[in-house]
């Protein structure tokens, strides 16, 4: 016998010994010895069925993720609600303390901002030309409600974006200098006015539902117009929009809450890590 041979037989001696000292001691996992030259095989493939159910289920709609966690119901699963983040993940082999599950058993549901309310918050404070800003008013007329000039005058969308691409920038400058024998000195006044700016809208509300499953929201926006430049800019800024936000987070997570409430599945606020 080579020298690996004598190796090899000594090593299967020691297995027994070092297996039932190993069962003895508390551990937190199972231990085993076994030589290096032995390759665990997992037969699941050959089994007519799985040992254990897995998937990892994405949605965007509410009411699906309610039905599969309705479908997937069992005692030690676990639902995690990130209201901020417009998540939840549910975990049905979570287990329990005594009896851990492998959590490879999931359904994640992720909310997506609606095409009408994504419009408004990506052009929510930012300073437009004339052309774009009166565009977002034709593209989302259904969505814009309540359209009023600063004189309380109520206007129609096609008319607020008319008025919109009709604004002018008037600029007047008078100066006056005094010249001596020993200096100079020049006051300057320089006016801005934008022409017609009383037929222009102040406010309006804009009207949609945020996420697919929530309510319609009256968002509240006002239209603000810089002179600043050469031309006019417009600035739709969404009021309390913190407030905003907060309100359809509460939202979502009372949907949520409400639909597991007659569910062995237990839900939690926050995120799993």
């Amino acid at each position: 016998m080579d020298k690996s041979a004598i190796q090899q037989i000594q090593d299967s001696a020691v297995i027994p010994e070092l297996t039932d000292h190993l069962s003895r001691l508390p551990t937190l996992s199972p231990l085993v010895a076994a030589p290096d030259s032995v390759t665990l095989h997992d037969l699941e493939k050959h089994m007519p069925t799985a040992s254990r159910f897995r998937l990892n289920y994405g949605t965007t709609s509410m009411a699906d993720f309610i039905e599969y966690n309705t479908l997937h119901d069992l005692e030690g699963a676990t639902c995690f609600i990130d209201a901020d983040a417009m998540r939840a993940e549910s975990i049905f082999d979570l287990g329990t303390v005594a009896e851990p599950g492998h959590k490879e058993n999931r359904g994640l549901l992720e909310l997506k901002k609606l095409a009408a309310y994504a419009a408004i918050r990506q052009v929510n404070g930012v300073a437009m030309g004339q052309k774009k800003a009166a565009e977002f008013i034709e593209d989302w007329a259904d969505s814009c409600k309540g359209i009023v000039n600063k004189n309380g005058d109520k206007m129609e969308a096609r008319a607020a974006a008319a008025a919109l691409c009709d604004l002018t920038i008037e600029a007047a400058r008078e100066v006056s200098s005094v010249v001596g024998d020993f200096g100079a000195s020049m006051s300057g006044m320089e006016r801005i006015e934008a022409k017609n700016q009383d037929k222009i809208p102040a406010t309006m509300i804009f009207t949609t539902e945020p996420y697919n499953g929530l309510r319609v929201r009256e968002i509240e926006v006002r239209i603000g117009l810089l002179t600043t430049e050469d031309k006019p800019k417009i600035v739709l800024r969404i009021l309390r929009l913190e407030q905003l936000q907060e309100d359809i987070a509460g939202e979502f997570k009372d949907e949520i809450l409400t639909s597991t409430e007659d569910l062995e599945l237990k839900t939690f606020i926050g995120e799993v890590r």
